[in-house]
């Protein structure tokens, strides 16, 4: 291998900075809300018991991470946060109206990133390559 032919790591890590902020641009223009921010809301729109949590995990972020950003929705009035009746300790969240037409909105911005992923790449190369990228990230868990 050549000095100027990228490496494996560097060419995905590079990749995934760019589709990541390609992303957020995107979805901050389209809703006012980072990749992040959408998602959050969109696991509680989808599973409304679930706790700060549970949604640190389905997210893969640390739970000081979720805390912040629901702090944030929640100072932005699209995430209501109370105390859970049966225990005190955990706290329940509910998105606002505000909240669910935002994720709306984000969500279809962010399908067409994926959309646009898609056309570069090919329909079979994109699935192939989230496939593959996935199981790839599920056994650096491990």
């Amino acid at each position: 291998m050549s000095d100027t032919t990228p490496r494996l790591y560097s060419a995905v890590i590079k990749t995934a900075e760019r589709l990541r902020q390609e992303a957020d641009s995107v979805v901050i223009e389209a809703a006012g809300l980072t990749v992040a921010q959408a998602a959050l809301l969109g696991v509680v729109i989808r599973d409304p018991e679930a706790t700060q949590s549970d949604i640190a995990v389905r997210l893969e972020l640390s739970e000081p991470a979720v805390t912040q950003m629901v702090a944030r929705l929640q100072r932005e009035g699209l995430i209501e946060r109370t105390r859970d009746a049966s225990d005190r300790r955990r706290w329940r969240l509910k998105v606002s109206a505000e909240g669910v037409e935002k994720a709306g909105r984000a969500r279809l911005a962010f399908e067409g990133v994926n959309a646009r992923l898609e056309k570069m790449m090919g329909e079979a190369t994109a699935h192939d390559v989230a496939e593959r990228l996935t199981r790839l990230r599920l056994e650096l868990k491990d």
